[in-house]
């Protein structure tokens, strides 16, 4: 018995060509289909297995260079956010801690702010009558790191020699420590970015010992000597 023509189909069971057309493109598509589905099931492997960021944390630093002195203002500083574990533990973490205060040294742009560094004002007034605050960089940032405020120290000055070892010069004696900025990278970006350097720390000396630190790099390495 021949099979009855679509013409001859109930229109119930006869197929559309609307449906005919979405199941050709059904069946074109299903590569497209795949592959998009393992890109997915990639996409959320990769998503699982990638390491978290790390912690971060704001700090407060320096938006341009400033001078030793300066009272900072809202456009000398910034809040940027910084991995914690390169963040200096004492940093300021708010523009409010830093804005209105004096430095206490010469800061370069890009520069963590931590409270020795805008501490001008308040150093001053811990000074001794007769004495000035002057920063100094010893040769070893791992004995600047030792030294604490209330230490007592003699600043020596070495003279390199070519027939020997050098010879100490005193250029401050009994010099009062009152702080120190932790050991820092050399200017050249955010947060740094070159070689390191010792930490500066802030003594008070003697007008006339202070002239003598100031020319300090003309001389050498400058050593320290803890005195009772």
């Amino acid at each position: 018995m021949p099979s009855p023509s679509p013409s001859a189909l109930p229109s119930g069971r006869r197929p559309s060509a609307a449906r005919r057309r979405l199941r050709a493109l059904l069946w074109r598509s299903r590569l497209v289909v795949l592959a998009l589905g393992c890109g997915l099931a990639a996409a959320v492997v990769v998503d699982r297995l990638s390491p978290p960021p790390p912690a971060t944390r704001p700090v407060v630093v320096t938006a341009r260079e400033v001078e030793a002195g300066t009272a900072l203002t809202t456009s000398d500083v910034a809040v940027v956010q910084v991995a914690a574990s390169l963040a200096p533990e004492t940093s300021l973490t708010r523009a409010s801690d830093a804005v209105g205060r004096s430095t206490s040294v010469a800061l370069p742009r890009g520069l963590t702010l931590t409270p020795s560094l805008v501490a001008a004002g308040d150093l001053a007034t811990a000074a001794p009558a007769g004495t000035v605050v002057t920063p100094v960089r010893l040769t070893d940032p791992s004995v600047a790191a030792l030294l604490h405020p209330g230490d007592r120290v003699d600043l020596l000055a070495v003279t390199g020699s070519s027939a020997g070892p050098g010879v100490g010069t005193h250029l401050a004696r009994r010099a009062l420590v009152l702080g120190g900025a932790p050991t820092e990278p050399a200017p050249g970006g955010l947060l740094g970015g070159g070689t390191t350097e010792g930490g500066i720390t802030l003594v008070a000396v003697l007008p006339e010992e202070a002239a003598a630190l100031a020319g300090v790099g003309e001389w050498g390495g400058l050593s320290v000597v803890l005195v009772p």
